[in-house]
Parts: C-alpha cells; structure tokens; sequence
C-alpha cells in the first residue's frame, strides 16, 4: 500500500493574534474531505495527514508541530499538497524537506 503524506494548509498567513476560526475549522473539514475521497477513489493508498494526527497539538505552534510531521513526512512514499499551498509557510517547508529527502511531490491545488 503507498503512503502518501496530504500536505494542506491550516493556517495559511492567519494573525495569531486575531484568527479567522471558520477558516482553521474549513481547512480542516476540506483535508477530512480529501482523505475521504482518497480512501474511497485509491484503495492502494494510505493518506498520512498531519492535521488529522496531530489535533491534539496547538495549531498556532509551528515549531512544535513541523518536527513532528517531518518525521510522519518521512515514512511516506510521496507528498501531495492540496488548497492554496502557495502561502502556507508550513506546506511550503514540507515541500522543501521532501525534494531534499526525495520524496516525489505532487502539487494537486493552488499554483504550481
């Protein structure tokens, strides 16, 4: 079965200060979607999705939490980035890491 690491953004540029809630809350029901569809459209693929693991951490803590998908990251067989990747710095970070460990990328929203 192919792991594949589902890159979208949670944040994007979002104030930390002042979040925009429905739009943390629509990204995260638009991954749920996505896995969904993976699930029922590839049965040979396993989506590996950070913001579904790790709910339980601070969304706001960036630090924190890339180390942990870098390491969810690695155990995949590609990456795929969904949404308005393009200004997510996290989904940015993860596209770079991966290139760097070789990780193919597959951009399936936003610009290329």
């Amino acid at each position: 079965m192919k792991k594949v690491y589902i890159a979208h953004p949670l944040l994007g540029d979002m104030d930390c200060k002042n979040p925009n809630l429905r739009v943390l809350y629509g990204n995260i029901e638009s991954v749920e979607d996505i896995c969904r569809r993976i699930v029922k459209e590839h049965p040979d693929i396993l989506p590996l999705s950070p913001i579904s693991a790790f709910s339980f951490l601070d969304a706001f803590d960036r630090t924190g939490s890339m180390g942990l998908c870098y390491k969810l990251l690695s155990l995949a067989d590609e990456l795929w980035v969904f949404g308005d990747w393009m200004g997510s710095e996290g989904c940015l970070m993860e596209i770079r890491w991966a290139r760097e460990m070789g990780i193919p990328v597959e951009l399936c929203g936003g610009a290329k």
